[in-house]
């Protein structure tokens, strides 16, 4: 609803606070399990944020690294850097490719 119909630039998790009498980002992440953004997505976020005029911070606050299994297909969170499936131990590609299809 929020893109309009066209393609979801960004999606995860924020808060915020108010500080002096302006609303500004608490915490925010692309911790989002339905769209698995890339970290990239980021650009998408800084961009709304500041159209707002909402104070942020230079980065996600959590970054979350999601890879699809090219084998087995399964969708995947990556943590402490390393990139094999927890489903079947296959190696996960090193780039974003949760806009595959799944075969």
């Amino acid at each position: 609803m929020c893109a309009g119909g066209d393609a979801v630039l960004g999606a995860g998790e924020i808060s915020f606070r108010e500080e002096s009498g302006r609303w500004e980002v608490d915490e925010v992440s692309n911790q989002s399990t339905g769209y698995c953004p890339d970290v990239s997505s980021w650009s998408a976020v800084v961009e709304a944020l500041d159209q707002a005029g909402i104070e942020r911070p230079a980065g996600f606050t959590h970054e979350v690294v999601f890879r699809r299994c090219p084998s087995c297909h399964e969708l995947n969170i990556v943590r402490e850097e390393d990139f094999a499936c927890v489903f079947c131990d296959e190696a996960l590609p090193r780039e974003w490719n949760i806009d595959q299809p799944r075969r």
